[in-house]
């Protein structure tokens, strides 16, 4: 149980012409190798907030799932990788999310900062989606995500 990390993370686009404003509430499970490797696996879900203040609106705009490998590099940064496949499309059922032709890939790169808030560990990562000019339409190529993680 001593190698099981629990993590929340967050990352928020702003509107553009196929897209509202959006945020993705990810949860992550990771089995900590040794002390500069952790492997693992997480879920997101993308809720919708409209296009802009005056025009909230709360949408279900896809889902994603992960996995993730977390390298050590020196200090508190570490080598953050990753295959992702998300679901891009506004649904109204989960019964739609069977289509995997919907479903979307990233090869994701970058680095990624630890530092302690109070008893649970943050995270701010910047991440280079490699597959990011195949995605239609398409998204952007670099992420800021933040995140913390449970003991």
């Amino acid at each position: 149980i001593s190698r099981i990390e629990v993590g929340t993370n967050h990352q928020s686009t702003r509107a553009n012409g196929y897209f509202p404003t959006t945020s993705d509430l990810g949860l992550s499970l990771g089995y900590k190798l040794n002390d500069k490797s952790v492997i693992g696996v997480g879920a997101s879900y993308k809720v919708g907030w409209g296009e802009n203040i005056r025009k909230i609106r709360i949408t279900h705009e896809g889902m994603g799932i992960r996995t993730f490998i977390d390298m050590k590099l020196k200090g508190s940064f570490w080598l953050s990788g990753g295959g992702e496949w998300n679901y891009r499309s506004r649904f109204e059922s989960i019964s739609i999310l069977k289509s995997v032709n919907q479903w979307q890939q990233s090869a994701l790169l970058g680095v990624q900062k630890r530092y302690r808030v109070s008893k649970a560990r943050g995270t701010a990562s910047l991440l280079y989606d490699f597959l990011w000019q195949q995605q239609i339409p398409r998204t952007q190529p670099l992420l800021f995500r933040i995140g913390y993680q449970f003991k």
